[in-house]
Formats: C-alpha cells, structure tokens, sequence
C-alpha cells in the first residue's frame, strides 16, 4: 500500500507535532521541492538553533570522532559540529540519509535510538529531523535499514501548487512563473529524466524559483532561450516561452488597479496570466475595491483564485466592505 504524500502546509503541522513530542522524522521526497527549506524555517518559527549535516559527504569516523588516547584509554573525540552545549535547543538536521554508505546509516542508527554516539550524548533540547530523496528518483539511494526504519516517523512530501502559490507570492517570484504553473500545475515538479536524454534538467519548484531570480534579472526574456531550457527542461520551457508571449495580449494592469479598466480576455491562459500579473503590481487596500468590481467580471473560477491571492498578499482586505459582500456571494466557493 502507497502511504499518501502530504503538501508542504500540512508538513509544517506534522513537524511541529513531532518536534513537540521529541519524536524522530524522515521526510522522504523528490528533490529540490523544499525539504531543507521548509526544516530551516520551522526551527527558525520554534526560535531553534539548526544543525545541516549532509550525511552522503561523510565517513562513519567523522560522525563517532577520531579516537584519542587518555589515560591510557581509548576515548572518542566527537565532532566539532554535533551540539554540546547542555542548555541549547535546535533541530539536528541529517540530510540525505538514505544517500549515505551504510556505514553511516549504522552510526546514525545509535543516535537516533539512543541519542548517543560513541561517548557523544545529544542535549535534551534537540530534535532530530532526517531527510532524503524517494527511491524512485534516479539518485543514489539505499534502503535503510529497518531497525532504523522503525525508529522514525516516515513522511512522504509532494510539490503541490496550492502551497507553493502562498509561497511565491509572499516569497515575490515573478510573475511569470506563478501565472504558468497555474495554468499548468502538473509542471511544478517532473519525473528525473533518464540518464539517456540530452538536457538532464526537470522542474522543481526550487528549479522555477532559481529561474524566478534570472528572469527578474533581465529585460528581454528572448535573451536566456537556453538558459530557460537549462533551469526547467526543454519541453516545459518551450510551454514556458509561449506562456510569456501571452503577457503582451494582456490589458493594462495599473488601469485595472485604478477601475479605469474593464476589459477581461478570453483565454483561460491569459486569465491566468492576468491575475498572477495584478497580485504582482498590488501595492495597497485602496486598490482593492476596484479589484472586487472587476473580479465581477471575471469568470467564477478566476474571480475566486484572485481574491484568495490577493488575501495572501494583503490579509487587510477582509476588513473591508466590499470583501463582506464579495463573501456573501462567492463564499461557498471558498475551499
């Protein structure tokens, strides 16, 4: 039986369960979809120190230390970036565990039963969080072990759009970006191409951020055709490249912004520009009454994806009149 993925908001609530209750996790996942970013950012929610180690770039003897001798024993000397200090708290993130030799998944093993090492002994308030990527994705994976199975929570994490959305909008990605995966959420994440294709990049939404940044950076899109192709794949940047095109069809987004504008296109795939377009250029609640007269206008299905965004970016507006009315009649689309 496949146990069901969970997207990155749900995430959020499982970790700080377990991190409240002290239990071990592996976040099982495709990568670049967000493990290390969504761990570093609740320990920073939790005011938690955080540790990354990336477990696949170590030997078994830098996790127990090198031996030294002390009265005439034998003692294991710990490394230097386990945590010491008895009353600090954070999370131990061992990252890419089931990429590390076996060797090393049988150190880990200790720690995550006993919470010990060696002669290393974990402070009380750390957390320890693993991650690693799915079997399924073409990296280099190994089972693990099931002693140390059984001594985690196991979660499967998926790129989902809906979260992703809330992060780009409130993380400012261009545009261009939120507007396509919109109208094409399927391409937030891909399989990993085979080691026979030409081009080896795949979407991922740490791939679409990364050409969020290059995009911004630019003036003429035409100019970075390979660069696109380079951060995405081929086959969704050729969908990407023609999506762009579409931003030029679009109707004055200020004018709309001011209620000076009421022209609504026809196309789902300017539709969906069009909003990712007026949530970018929103800069104040004034702006938002004319926005609740124009969303009349717009197909129900669009008119609500706006006004969802627009809540993400500008949570104020529910205070408004206008967004009381608006419930009334388009509250039951809420989901």
């Amino acid at each position: 039986m496949i146990t069901p993925a969970i997207g990155t908001q749900e995430l959020y609530k499982q970790l700080q369960t377990l991190i409240d209750t002290d239990i071990p996790v592996f976040i099982h996942g495709s990568p670049g979809i967000g493990k290390s970013y969504i761990v570093n950012d609740i320990a920073k929610q939790n005011d938690l120190e955080i540790i990354d180690v990336r477990l696949s770039q170590l030997d078994a003897i830098d996790l127990r230390g090198i031996p030294t001798i002390s009265n005439e024993q034998t003692k294991w000397m710990p490394p230097i970036f386990l945590p010491s200090d008895e009353n600090s708290k954070g999370i131990l993130f061992l990252d890419e565990l089931n990429s590390a030799p076996l060797s090393v998944q049988a150190a880990i093993y200790q720690l995550v039963l006993d919470r010990k090492i060696g002669e290393y002994s974990m402070p009380k308030g750390w957390r320890i969080v693993c991650a690693g990527n799915k079997i399924d994705d073409k990296g280099i994976v190994f089972k693990l072990p099931s002693p140390l199975i059984n001594r985690m929570v196991h979660i499967v994490l998926e790129a989902k759009y809906e979260d992703f959305k809330i992060w780009a909008i409130k993380n400012e990605i261009h545009p261009f970006i939120i507007g396509f995966l919109g109208f094409r959420p399927d391409l937030l994440s891909t399989e990993v191409p085979s080691s026979s294709e030409t081009n080896p990049a795949f979407c991922t939404p740490r791939a679409w951020s990364m050409l969020s940044n290059i995009v911004k950076s630019i003036s003429d899109i035409k100019t970075i055709n390979p660069i696109i192709y380079g951060s995405v794949g081929y086959g969704a940047g050729i969908e990407f490249i023609s999506f762009v095109k579409v931003y030029k069809t679009l109707p004055d987004i200020d004018a709309i912004l001011k209620g000076e504008s009421d022209i609504v296109p026809n196309e789902p795939s300017a539709l969906y520009a069009l909003c990712a377009a007026i949530i970018e250029k929103y800069k104040e609640t004034t702006q938002a009454v004319n926005l609740f007269e124009y969303c009349n206008k717009l197909p129900v299905e669009f008119n609500v994806m706006l006004i969802k965004d627009l809540i993400i970016k500008d949570e104020d507006i529910a205070e408004l009149e206008a967004f009381d009315s608006w419930m009334e009649q388009y509250g039951q689309y809420i989901i």
